[in-house]
């Protein structure tokens, strides 16, 4: 099964991208994506939006240095989703154990239809 994640960039509009390494992204992928190290940050959707068993959660990942970078840009719709302001681009992720995974096609879709 193909699996995606959600990337919320600050200033533009949401878009899905097909995991590149089996059911998760490559840590490379990710850091490109938020623009360098990357922190997860617990998000208010609970693991039932996951549609799986054995997700024990949902996160967004975001550059551990944002803040300290002083980002201008204010990520209001990556914020909504999570109970802290972030900065910058975020990537949404299921998280399994200690792995993060990405979600099937129709559950991207409605994390998006709901939250984006």
């Amino acid at each position: 099964m193909d699996r995606y994640m959600i990337v919320i960039p600050a200033k533009n509009r949401a878009f899905n991208m097909k995991c590149d390494d089996g059911d998760s992204m490559k840590l490379e992928t990710l850091q490109k994506l938020v623009g360098g190290p990357i922190k997860p940050v617990p998000a208010l959707l609970s693991a039932e939006w996951a549609r799986e068993k054995d997700v024990d959660g949902i996160l967004l990942l975001v550059n551990e240095e944002g803040l300290m970078k002083e980002r201008p840009l204010t990520n209001q719709r990556a914020s909504e989703m999570t109970a802290a302001e972030l900065v910058g681009p975020a990537v949404v992720a299921a998280k399994r154990g200690d792995e993060l995974i990405g979600f099937a096609k129709p559950v991207v879709e409605t994390i998006c239809a709901e939250w984006l």
